[in-house]
């Protein structure tokens, strides 16, 4: 039988029909994305270094180039400015920018980490055992520090004025070991950050005391997917294609925990293995894995916890008229829960 063109497309589409799904957008152009962290690459970031490496984002059409960042208030004015597509950045530092930039609001796409891992940290010998005995100490920050900004909402939530403490201005890398030398009572910090830094100067785990702002009074969500309103609304499939891979890679951290921390070590050369496992596992207990992710799935966004947010951080931030907590904080692109129930964490 002679094979024309025509024959040879008819005979070749079963063929393509029975391409495993994963592979179909091979055969059409990918969309770049450009992703930012919210820092140098760490256990938490493997959801999206193992959506890429086992073709989760390939999946869905999607070619993702991720970047290191700088913290997570600068993720977002890099991306307001288009230094990346999404990032990885907190959406409370959001609700300012928005206030100040209308024409470049962002909007929050998925909430990644249910709980900030902002709080105040001290040690045992400084005898604070609660936070009311931080009046009258030396606390030691960066004065744009996220901790910082929202202790005088931590301090009126625990029944003491904000400015009953006395602030000493820091660099970050030197915030710990003032705490540790005994030249601050406490510090204001990612608490995953202040936990492993005592401990790497040789303080003792049990006289770490941190004190979580979630469990103190301020009740606000961490570091989540951000983009501009104008690209959520020109791509609202690229949008919800992203977070279907996202949410795919952190269930694939949880499964397989010792290929989230390879990732890690594959991009940051000088990555401690043992160390980072510990510290993804640290985070992901702390802000990941909580009762309201158990019950809703990961990126749930409960209305009132939002609204409080939005409220805290207009106040912290002298934001005379927010934009409703609607318009930041956005479910529309999210799979359904039952797609986002996550496994428990092997090991």
């Amino acid at each position: 039988m002679r094979l024309t063109r025509r024959s040879l497309t008819r005979r070749s589409l079963p063929a393509l029909a029975l391409l495993p799904a994963p592979f179909a957008p091979a055969l059409a152009q990918r969309r770049t994305i450009r992703l930012m962290l919210d820092w140098t690459p760490q256990g938490y970031h493997s959801a999206w270094f193992l959506a890429a490496e086992r073709g989760f984002f390939a999946r869905e059409g999607l070619d993702v180039q991720i970047q290191r960042g700088f913290g997570s208030g600068d993720v977002i004015t890099k991306v307001a400015g288009g230094a990346a597509d999404i990032g990885f950045g907190d959406p409370g530092a959001a609700v300012k920018f928005n206030a100040d930039n209308p024409s470049k609001a962002l909007v929050n796409v998925f909430q990644y980490f249910d709980r900030t891992l902002a709080g105040c940290v001290t040690l045992a010998r400084t005898g604070i055992e609660k936070p009311a005995d931080l009046v009258g100490k030396r606390i030691a920050a960066p004065p744009g520090d996220s901790g910082r900004v929202l202790f005088p909402a931590f301090a009126r939530a625990n029944g003491f004025a904000p400015d009953a403490v006395t602030w000493v201005n820091v660099a970050p890398p030197l915030r710990e070991p003032m705490l540790y030398r005994g030249e601050a009572d406490a510090i204001t910090a990612f608490i995953s950050g202040a936990y492993f830094g005592l401990r790497s100067l040789g303080a003792n785990t049990a006289d770490i005391r941190m004190f979580r702002y979630n469990d103190h009074g301020v009740d606000i969500y961490g570091n989540g997917l951000v983009l501009t309103q104008e690209l959520a609304a020109r791509e609202p499939e690229m949008v919800r294609a992203f977070v279907r891979a996202t949410v795919a890679g952190v269930k694939e951290v949880l499964r397989d925990p010792a290929a989230a921390v390879a990732a890690v070590r594959a991009r940051e050369q000088l990555a401690d293995v043992p160390l980072e496992d510990e510290r993804m596992r640290f985070i992901f207990r702390e802000v990941v894995l909580t009762p309201a992710v158990a019950r809703h799935g990961v990126g749930h966004v409960d209305p009132a916890r939002s609204e409080a947010m939005v409220r805290l951080m207009a106040q912290a931030f002298d934001v005379a008229s927010p934009a409703p907590w609607q318009a930041l904080m956005r479910t529309e692109f999210l799979p359904p829960a039952a797609d986002r129930m996550l496994p428990a964490m092997v090991g």
